[in-house]
């Protein structure tokens, strides 16, 4: 009966720790926004982040000053906003720490509530190109029904002339190529493209996967700090759905799956 009573009491407590293991143990869905972590610390904590983004717009600056321009067509920049201008990391530590995955809704609601900061140079680099004789165009994919929010934010981070002609956002579609086209048809001379995503330079890598991407920059590798200022940004964009067809239809574990398979590992001694 002794034995009896104890076999039962030790499967009792096996099952409980099995139970606290499962308890304990983070869905898929939490290891993704997890794996986010170092990134976003990098990003938020890290001196190297705003050394690179004061590099690129220092970078800018200068490319700017050398750009020839053409006759009768004014000098302009076209820059991107989120993880360009400005800084969304906030929304994504939210994401970490809400177990959230990405959707318009919170995006929207982050938006509305006007709280992005600018990324580091960002300020001075649009107001340069302002005082020098060039006109910015803010190209964004975020949502029209977020124009008001967003020029707002903007507005109160010294971001120069930001109103309906500069700030273009969502037509519908991703793709901002249309949008560059329309701006050059206006007669502007886009000396310059400033972004985090290399779709923020045309459509040459939209909806394309890495390997075309990476070929992409090889093959334009010259433009880079001339004519294309690229800002470093971890924590998303189209490298990460670049690393397999259909990625954003895959489930949270076939993405985990994807990302483990992508790195390229030693082999060990």
């Amino acid at each position: 009966m002794k034995n009896t009573s104890l076999y039962s009491i030790s499967a009792l407590v096996v099952l409980a720790l099995s139970g606290c293991a499962q308890q304990h143990q983070p869905d898929a869905a939490a290891q993704l926004n997890d794996q986010s972590v170092m990134a976003l610390n990098w990003f938020q904590q890290s001196g190297e982040y705003q050394a690179l983004t004061y590099q690129a717009f220092n970078t800018a600056t200068v490319a700017f000053d050398q750009a020839p321009s053409l006759t009768g067509k004014p000098k302009a920049v076209v820059v991107d906003l989120d993880e360009t201008m400005l800084d969304n990391s906030a929304y994504s530590a939210w994401q970490v720490k809400a177990n959230k995955p990405f959707d318009s809704k919170s995006w929207s609601a982050w938006t509305q509530a006007k709280q992005a900061n600018a990324v580091p140079g960002a300020v001075s680099f649009a107001q340069y190109v302002v005082s020098h004789g060039g006109t910015l165009f803010y190209v964004s994919n975020r949502d029209q029904k977020d124009y008001a929010a967003t020029v707002a934010n903007m507005q109160r981070l010294g971001f120069p002339n930001v109103n309906e002609k500069t700030v273009r956002l969502s037509t519908g579609t991703s793709n901002k190529q249309a949008r560059f086209d329309v701006i050059k048809n206006e007669g502007y001379n886009i000396v310059l493209y400033v972004g985090d995503n290399l779709n923020d330079f045309g459509a040459a890598t939209y909806h394309k996967g890495n390997q075309e991407r990476r070929d992409f920059v090889n093959k334009n590798h010259r433009l880079f700090g001339t004519q294309f200022i690229v800002l470093p940004n971890p924590l998303y964009g189209d490298w990460e759905s670049g690393m397999a067809a259909d990625y954003n239809k895959l489930t949270p574990e076939q993405k985990l799956r994807v990302r483990a398979a992508a790195l390229k590992s030693w082999g060990g001694a």
